[in-house]
């Protein structure tokens, strides 16, 4: 293999989370509700999905929102029909992978056709592949054999509840609902008078009272526990009133149901207990049969409290009276050995605090498995779930579906070193951005990472399942990542089937680098590509002497001169030095700034920028002869008529800006663009800000009609656009530029969208009037791209721009020099 720099790739697997947007007040609610219960709990991870209840009036309120954001769900799929405007807020607080509207074909006859359906090529991990895990038993000091008997329903699920919603009754995978041989059975819940010849399991059980004496007695087993173990990195907040009471919901309203399902969610962060909430019908309360088997169930299950007293039980409900809930929690205190309350909040939704949402959540963490690519084009299998070695070959059948895998990709870059860690990319939140990486579906996650569905195998080989799974991974360069997320094609590959289809909006055919971005390439070129050095030469000292250039390509500066430069500067104006280098006194500060000016020539004449020469006026013909380090000698001639001119002793060098250097800069206020790009990148200080500078945007293939934009960038994870001018004045005066500078946002919708300026305005005395000029078009700006932050700066008001600088340029032995003689 060739000698190349590898790139280091980090994964780690966990189960699809999915938020389910579930409307409160359509007569299919509670079908709505059967059908995600039952997919739910027959998925891997399903019970940590959350649930967000919408209304026609409001929406979905902040708080829903807010915990949907902190998720950061790789599905949104909703059963209501949304408007753009509603789309576009869920897309931008949580950014799925997918956002999928559930349809119904037909008539809606039955709860089942509302049961959730995946898009083609996506088949998630069924809960039953965790039930060889010694998590799936009941955690109990005994060690004898626990009976692998699960429960199960013949009824349908709208007929009878209480155990689809609290335990899930089924397996999924499309087939029978029986057990397997040697592996596990079931006891199914049915009718006395069903026939003999219907095979709905190993056992029946005809009472519901007496499946709760089972379970107390953990003779039974559920999906529910099955679906929930070994998915501890899904994370949500754990919240204190939650988490430390059992929680019994009283009611069978949707309202009921769906809060029940969340607070789970509030107080099951972990696996350590069984169950931590119930939902059941207040008809099932004038059962005393069912009362006892409630609270032996609740004895238990329930070890939840308050510090060191008894356990807790709390009866909840959103649609039975304080009163009502009050003489339930009496009744049941007669059965259970928990204490039994109502709360204050007792008919509170499960949301979590604003406390609980902004401090409770931590990064996903499981097995990180890591590997080097070297290619730009590579396709990794991805190793097996944790949980699968628990599975016997005659169980592999069970290892079909996907999980999710969140890939930290390291990014390669020049000239910087991450110690003790990774330098990966960090991508802004947009789908678009993943496209560079890989052909899976993927996102960018909240935590920077890219959360990637790896792709089944579609086949089977001689009649056995395959189940490796492998992920598609390109390692792009700066300018593929920032073409995704500027050209047309990209956003419609990748919403083709999405309910975001609505939210497309005409972007860009292609781009290209025009002449003067070539040319600011080829500035940082010079530098060794590093655009922190590039920068020196818009800093307030030498944008001095390179203007000085461009207004007379045969300016050249002597030694002296450049010093002289620094020390006619007055005492207010290096005092900002003196006190962060804790210099003590101008004159200090002045020798200091002189020893690093003599680094920096040295430096830049070594980079090529400054040409160090020796200047002399031929004494016969007059000519200008000048001569570098590379060709002086000690007898030279005269370039026009040869005389003989001998180097003299005491020369004096001059020092040139290079041509290239004033030809790059001096189009199109180039200086000013390299004085923004560099200070944007500075503001941030991140080893992950990447850019393109002076870009043509064309808006159709035959390249008619283009816009052309002066920094497209990535800068700690935003997406962001900049147009530079020498003055607001000449931007706001001309209409035409304005007009094009706001279809370039609309199209780009970048996250942060700059207008940099160097000054106002070339008159003071119309500095006022070009300020409320230049703040009119940001509101203008602000008005037809509403999503987009607009920030303008004015470089003459920023200290770095119109200060001289700490650092003249690089340090060398001079300024470590000087520096190491004051700590004498």
């Amino acid at each position: 293999m060739e000698n190349k720099k590898s790139v280091n790739v980090r994964y780690s697997n966990r189960p699809v989370k999915v938020a389910f947007i579930v409307p409160l007040s359509d007569d299919s609610t509670q079908w709505i509700l059967d059908g995600i219960f039952d997919e739910a709990y027959t998925r891997w991870g399903g019970v940590k999905s959350l649930l967000i209840p919408f209304s026609n009036d409001d929406f979905i309120s902040d708080r829903y929102l807010d915990w949907l954001e902190r998720y950061d769900p790789d599905f949104v799929y909703s059963y209501v029909d949304l408007t753009p405007e509603q789309i576009n807020i869920i897309n931008e607080r949580s950014l799925p992978i997918e956002m999928i509207k559930h349809e119904v074909h037909g008539e809606v006859e039955r709860w089942n056709q509302f049961i959730p359906s995946w898009p083609y090529g996506f088949v998630p991990i069924r809960a039953i592949s965790t039930i060889n895990s010694p998590y799936a038993k009941y955690q109990v000091w005994s060690n004898e054999i626990q009976p692998n008997m699960y429960i199960t329903q013949h009824f349908q699920n709208d007929e009878y509840r209480l155990l689809p919603d609290n335990f899930g009754i089924s397996q999924g995978g499309g087939g029978s609902n029986l057990g397997r041989q040697n592996v596990f059975g079931t006891v199914c819940y049915c009718a006395q008078d069903l026939p003999t010849y219907n095979n709905v399991g190993n056992e029946r059980c005809h009472s519901l009272a007496e499946l709760l004496g089972k379970l107390a007695q953990k003779q039974v087993k559920t999906f529910s526990t099955l679906s929930s173990i070994h998915s501890s990195t899904i994370n949500h907040p754990n919240v204190y009133e939650w988490s430390n009471s059992f929680n019994l919901f009283v009611g069978d309203t949707a309202e009921d149901r769906l809060n029940f399902w969340n607070s789970r969610l509030l107080s099951e962060n972990n696996e350590r207990h069984d169950f931590s909430a119930l939902c059941i019908s207040k008809a099932h309360l004038d059962d005393d049969n069912f009362l006892i088997a409630l609270g032996t169930f609740i004895n238990a299950h329930n070890f939840k409290g308050y510090g060191n007293g008894p356990n807790s039980l709390s009866i909840r409900s959103l649609s039975i009276a304080r009163e009502d809930c009050q003489q339930l929690a009496q009744q049941l205190q007669n059965y259970t050995y928990s204490s039994v309350m109502v709360p204050s909040n007792f008919d509170s939704p499960a949301l979590p605090s604003e406390r609980a949402i902004s401090g409770h959540y931590s990064i996903e963490s499981e097995r990180t498995r890591s590997l080097k690519v070297y290619e730009r084009d590579n396709q990794f299998v991805v190793d097996e779930i944790e949980h699968f070695k628990y599975l016997t070959p005659d169980l592999y059948d069970f290892k079909t579906g996907q999980c999710v895998s969140n890939l930290y990709i390291e990014k390669p870059k020049e000239n910087y070193v991450v110690v003790g860690g990774f330098n990966d990319w960090k991508l802004p939140r947009r789908l678009e951005a993943t496209l560079a990486f890989t052909k899976n579906r993927a996102k960018v996650s909240r935590h920077g990472s890219i959360t990637v569905i790896p792709d089944a195998p579609q086949q089977i080989f001689n009649g056995i399942p395959q189940h490796e799974l492998t992920i598609t991974l390109f390692i792009p360069s700066e300018e593929e990542v920032l073409k995704c997320l500027v050209l047309e094609h990209t956003h419609r590959m990748r919403f083709e089937r999405d309910m975001r289809i609505q939210l497309f909006t005409k972007k860009y055919y292609g781009l290209e680098l025009s002449d003067k971005g070539q040319k600011h390439r080829g500035v940082i070129s010079l530098f060794n590509g590093d655009l922190s050095h590039a920068g020196i030469l818009a800093n307030s000292y030498w944008r001095e002497i390179v203007r000085k250039s461009i207004d007379n390509d045969k300016a050249s500066f002597s030694l002296d001169k450049l010093i002289s430069i620094i020390n006619q500067k007055a005492l207010v104006s290096l005092a900002h030095i003196t006190d962060q280098m804790r210099l003590g006194d101008v004159g200090k500060t002045k020798q200091y700034l002189i020893n690093n000016l003599k680094d920096t020539i040295e430096y830049l004449v070594h980079q090529n920028v400054l040409i160090q020469e020796y200047r002399w006026r031929c004494s016969y013909c007059g000519n200008e002869n000048g001569l570098t380090l590379d060709t002086i000698k000690l007898d030279n001639n005269c370039s026009i008529c040869n005389k003989l001119h001998k180097t003299p002793i005491d020369m004096a060098w001059e020092y040139k800006v290079a041509p290239f250097i004033t030809s790059a800069l001096i189009e199109q206020n180039g200086l000013t663009v390299l004085w923004a790009i560099a200070h944007l990148m500075d503001i941030y200080r991140h080893a992950q800000a990447f850019y393109l500078p002076e870009i043509n945007l064309f808006k159709d293939r035959e390249g008619n009609e283009n816009n052309e934009i002066d920094l497209l960038a990535v800068i700690d994870g935003k997406f962001v656009a900049a147009e530079v001018k020498l003055s607001a004045a000449s931007f706001v005066d001309n209409p035409h530029e304005v007009t094009a500078f706001i279809d370039e946002i609309q199209r780009l919708s970048p996250d942060i969208a700059f207008l940099i300026c160097e000054q106002y305005c070339q008159e003071q005395i119309d500095v006022d009037e070009y300020k409320e000029k230049i703040e009119e078009v940001a509101d203008n700006i602000r008005e037809k791209a509403p999503n987009v932050e607009v920030k303008i700066i004015i470089a003459n008001e920023v200290d770095s721009f119109t200060e001289i600088p700490i650092e003249l340029g690089p340090y060398g032995e001079r300024t470590h020099a000087f520096l190491e003689r004051l700590k004498e």
